[in-house]
């Protein structure tokens, strides 16, 4: 039981994805069928922005 349990919370956090293209006509074409995914706690690092270092950003921004 303590299983479904874990499951139901797991199923909760899921994300649901399609990957799909648009022509400039408008016609779709799937390019990946849609599929439940389960968020990452913390990004990876390779996959986390760099901190901006423009002079219009806050310093506590960078």
């Amino acid at each position: 039981m303590a299983t479904d349990t874990a499951s139901e919370a797991e199923r909760a956090l899921a994300m649901t994805i399609k990957v799909y293209e648009v022509n400039r006509d408008g016609i779709t074409r799937v390019l990946r069928e849609k599929a439940e995914v389960k968020p990452l706690d913390q990004p990876e690092y390779s996959h986390q922005f760099p901190d901006c270092r423009c002079p219009r950003c806050p310093e506590s921004a960078r």
